[in-house]
């Protein structure tokens, strides 16, 4: 049987005692702020869990844990994540790494090629490694509420993204190639300080894009046929335009909060056919 410590929503102050061999250790919600040196010599863990707990750092020796197949550190203190992360090449699950106060990423995060979920949203990073596109089983980023101001280059490497959410940042635009995503379905870029809507990633089925600087709707938009959630709320448009009643599967869409002149009549018929329409 699988070795394993399990002491969530204990109360503890301390580190419990861990016995050797361990393959599972979950400390969730507890008060903790130190880690023991004894848990880098755990090195059959598959599965880590420290998160909601008091840390503020993370030993080098991390990359000791070679076996890890699941790391979660939401919810602490934490301002730097080691070079060493970039050793733990079995990581094939998740890595959580959200509302903590780091700044930036380690460059070695993009030696993670199994990796296909990583959340560092409710962080203050401004800008994510060029290495980041070496992240190539990656199936959902979740980055909002940190500095961002652009993507690397690389991002365009991430061909197997699904979900995408870039929510609370301070992008202006997207990097060049961003259209090779074509797996995309859910795109949520919403505050941030784009100026234009990007309409080549095929499949998407969501996008979200209120509280951005966008004063019109392309033409170009009627690529994405797959379209469902069209969310444009708060921008700067002032016209809408009939192309839209051409997504043949779009079920909500939201244009409140612009500067729209006239509600063209096709929109009526829009409703009529089941889409949630607020503009």
């Amino acid at each position: 049987m699988p070795n394993k410590l399990i002491a969530n929503n204990s109360g503890l102050t301390q580190f419990p005692s861990l016995a050797d061999g361990l393959t599972e250790l979950s400390l969730f919600n507890n008060q903790l702020t130190k880690i023991p040196e004894a848990l880098w010599q755990q090195t059959d863990l598959q599965v880590l869990n420290l998160s909601a707990n008091q840390f503020t750092g993370i030993s080098d020796k991390m990359g000791q844990l070679t076996k890890l197949r699941m790391i979660d550190l939401g919810h602490n203190q934490i301002t730097a994540i080691p070079e060493t992360i970039g050793l733990l090449t079995q990581l094939d699950t998740f890595l959580y790494l959200h509302n903590n106060q780091l700044t930036e990423l380690p460059h070695s995060i993009g030696l993670l090629q199994r990796l296909p979920y990583l959340n560092i949203s409710d962080n203050a990073i401004a800008q994510l490694p060029n290495s980041f596109g070496g992240l190539i089983a990656l199936l959902e980023l979740k980055a909002e509420k940190n500095k961002l101001t652009a993507l690397p280059d690389s991002f365009t490497q991430l061909t197997q993204l699904v979900e995408l959410h870039l929510a609370d940042n301070q992008l202006t635009a997207l990097p060049l190639g961003f259209e090779q995503l074509q797996t995309l379905r859910v795109l949520d870029l919403e505050n941030n300080m784009l100026t234009q809507i990007p309409v080549h990633n095929t499949a998407l089925t969501e996008l979200h894009l209120r509280n951005n600087h966008i004063t019109s709707i392309p033409d170009d938009i009627i690529a994405l046929q797959q379209l469902r959630k069209l969310d444009l709320r708060g921008n700067r448009l002032t016209a809408i335009p009939s192309v839209l009643q051409h997504l043949p599967n779009l079920e909500r869409l939201d244009l409140r909060w612009n500067p729209i002149g006239t509600i063209p009549d096709w929109i009526m018929a829009l409703k009529e056919n089941g889409c949630l329409v607020y503009c």
